[in-house]
């Protein structure tokens, strides 16, 4: 005897919630994580037992050498000073006292300042053993701590990327930001004072593009630290029209006219007979910088071998 055939049971309600509850989840925890990551989420902003100020933290960068390395070690013995610095920023930014940083050069003092600090105290926690903030997971260094800024809660990331590189736009910040590296940006043993801004970002930049780690010449080719390569568009948009086709033009800029301060380095009349009048005649390579710490300490045992 034939039977009717049974038509298949149609997929429970619980079934195609299941999917979709996860689907939701998965996207909230990703939108979440980019709003991290970004430095958009909200902190709380504590009220200031005192004006905003950078007295502390001048005394913190008094352990920073002459030749940019940076004794980790006695900020480590002394980071009260730096952590009350770090304290403070809760209640102050652009962003929210704007009364308190009244032109753009002191609002980009203080994230020039901030993300140096925070930098540093970084670095201090995970001192000694920490001996290269490129070594973390996918530049954990970078993304993977927030702290409260002005009512949002910053990551580094963010304070560079959607702060410094968006807001500002001014790539002078790329040749001074301080990434904790002994190849990159050196860091100062003065803070960023709005008065002098200009003049120390232009020396910031001569200081980078004058050293022959970042900037050295061969022949027809022309060896850029990977930094140029990165902010390439940056520094292209600040040229003058019908020079931006060529990052050169922004390096010409920086290099020296004679190396009198810098035996050994590369002019400008060196980069002109090298590669023409248009700076368009040599090959350009970019390598990588240096990841280790610049550590003063591990400079002089290197130094006493």
């Amino acid at each position: 005897m034939l039977r009717a055939p049974v038509d298949a049971p149609l997929p429970s309600r619980r079934r195609l919630l299941v999917p979709a509850v996860v689907f939701a989840v998965a996207s909230t925890l990703v939108a979440l994580a980019a709003l991290y990551v970004q430095g958009l989420l909200p902190a709380s902003v504590p009220s200031a037992s005192e004006p905003f100020h950078y007295q502390g933290y001048e005394k913190v960068l008094r352990h920073v050498r002459a030749d940019g390395d940076v004794d980790f070690s006695s900020i480590g013995r002394e980071r009260a000073e730096l952590d009350r610095f770090v304290e403070s920023l809760a209640s102050f930014s652009p962003h929210n006292r704007p009364d308190v940083f009244p032109t753009s050069e002191d609002a980009l003092a203080f994230w020039l300042n901030a993300y140096h600090a925070l930098v540093l105290q970084q670095v201090v926690d995970g001192y000694p053993y920490l001996e290269s903030v490129h070594g973390p997971l996918l530049g954990r260094f970078y993304w993977g701590r927030s702290w409260p800024v002005g009512g949002k809660r910053m990551t580094l990331w963010s304070l560079h990327h959607r702060i410094l590189a968006r807001e500002y736009a001014d790539p002078r910040i790329h040749l001074a930001l301080f990434q904790a590296t002994r190849g990159g940006p050196r860091m100062d043993s003065t803070h960023f004072q709005p008065e002098f801004l200009d003049a120390q970002l232009n020396e910031a930049s001569r200081r980078f593009v004058g050293d022959k780690r970042h900037v050295r010449l061969d022949r027809d080719t022309v060896y850029l630290a990977k930094l140029f390569e990165t902010w390439r568009e940056d520094f292209l948009a600040a040229l003058p029209e019908g020079r931006r086709g060529n990052v050169l033009q922004f390096v010409w800029a920086f290099l020296p006219d004679t190396c009198e301060e810098r035996p050994g380095c590369d002019t400008r009349a060196d980069l002109d007979h090298a590669c023409g009048p248009k700076l368009d005649r040599c090959h350009i390579v970019y390598e990588p910088e240096d990841p280790a710490l610049p550590d003063a300490a591990a400079r002089e045992v290197r130094s006493e071998r």
